[in-house]
């Protein structure tokens, strides 16, 4: 029997190979499917998930109290002293500073008393000074003139005893010549000897009032009359003297335990102004996270204000199948990919955790990747400035973004 020819032959052998051609085609894709579910993941060291983590830091506040003004917000950079919220405690313990301002009040109120005290002395003793110099000045004036009369006492005796002496050895040339009587010569010669006698007394009380002016000259009271007077003047000025050169020395010691209260004074002051209005400050710079307190909430002391991630130590949390763990270890060298077409940059394994606890993950600033049963958890570092260079220009400190991560042959 012969074959079909014709028109109708040929489309009968073109609708036989259509079959078979699509047979070809579900064949080729079940094998690709095969391989690509089974045997590349078999050869393959890609993390079945990987993204940008970093660690985060707690700011605290130090005190109790309310917050009464949150300065930053979710992704505001901060650097270390950044003021970040501002606390308030009108109720905080001033005990302390209210017994520093009783002691300086206490302290200037005796320094005013002993200024007082001081001045009044000092008036006083001027006074006592003056009389005291003026009675002195009156001795002295009296001492000069009773050293010149004496003076003049002992000139005029001196002047009788060379009269006397004259007329004796008058008397005793008459008397040799007859011309008088014994008696005579011997009343002259009684008078020459009562001369010479007043004549001692006037010299040595010049002598003595000559002592009393070079004395009275060195300062020393020696008139008769007023004595007690000027003693009295002297004895209080003495005691003046020394209240005033105590009150000089006290005066200094409360002046010196003044200042020491008053800067004591001023830094509690600061203390418990800076603690009843406190400025909780960033210690570290970085991202903010997450704003625990907003403001109005009241917090205790140490309670968390912000969460803030530490960008300076971004990573890679990837998520590698129990294959691909048998080749991990610390310090295995991971290629990550933040975009398709990115570069690789290279980062380095810091821990392997076959399971993330909450304690763990509630360090870093988003929640660790699914992991499958089996997997592990590979944490790793961007080495050197790999990352900044190949992310200069955008912002690469995105803890959560998806990557993708391959172990390094």
């Amino acid at each position: 029997m012969r074959s079909p020819s014709g028109p109708r032959g040929r489309f009968r052998q073109r609708g036989a190979f259509v079959p078979k051609l699509a047979a070809y085609g579900l064949l080729a894709f079940v094998l690709w499917l095969m391989v690509s579910t089974l045997v590349q993941p078999l050869l393959s060291s890609q993390a079945t998930r990987a993204v940008l983590q970093a660690p985060v830091g707690l700011i605290t506040s130090p005190i109790n109290g309310v917050v009464t003004q949150m300065v930053v917000h979710a992704r505001d950079t901060v650097e270390p002293g950044t003021v970040v919220a501002t606390v308030r405690n009108p109720t905080i313990n001033q005990e302390i500073l209210t017994t520093l301002s009783s002691q300086r009040l206490a302290l200037q109120s005796q320094l005013a008393q002993l200024g007082n005290h001081f001045k009044a002395d000092s008036q006083e003793l001027k006074f006592v000074g003056h009389e005291a110099n003026v009675h002195r000045e009156a001795s002295l004036a009296q001492a000069w003139d009773s050293w010149q009369i004496a003076q003049r006492q002992r000139d005029v005796a001196h002047s009788v005893v060379e009269e006397q002496e004259n007329k004796v050895r008058v008397n005793k040339a008459l008397l040799e010549q007859g011309a008088i009587s014994e008696q005579v010569m011997n009343a002259a010669e009684a008078q020459l000897n009562t001369a010479r006698a007043n004549a001692s007394v006037a010299e040595q009380a010049f002598a003595g009032q000559a002592q009393t002016v070079a004395s009275a000259g060195q300062g020393a009271f020696v008139g008769t009359g007023g004595n007690s007077i000027f003693q009295t003047l002297e004895s209080r000025r003495e005691v003046l003297r020394n209240s005033v050169n105590r009150a000089k020395q006290d005066g200094t010691a409360i002046l010196a335990q003044l200042k020491q209260v008053t800067a004591l004074e001023n830094e509690e002051r600061q203390r418990v102004e800076k603690l009843s209005a406190y400025e909780v400050k960033a210690s570290q710079p970085g991202q903010v996270h997450t704003v625990l307190a907003p403001e109005g909430a009241y917090v205790t002391a140490g309670a968390s204000l912000v969460r803030v991630t530490d960008c300076r130590r971004l990573g890679v949390v990837a998520v590698f199948p129990a294959r691909v763990a048998k080749r991990l270890s610390i310090g295995s060298m991971l290629d990550v990919k933040l975009d398709q077409n990115g570069p690789a940059m290279p980062a380095r394994v810091q821990q392997l955790l076959p399971v993330a606890s909450d304690a763990l993950q509630s360090t870093y600033s988003v929640p660790f990747p699914f992991a499958e049963q089996g997997s592990i958890y590979a944490v790793a570092d961007f080495e050197g400035n790999a990352a900044q260079k190949a992310t200069e220009g955008s912002s690469l400190c995105a803890p959560g973004k998806v990557v993708a991560a391959s172990l390094r042959s």
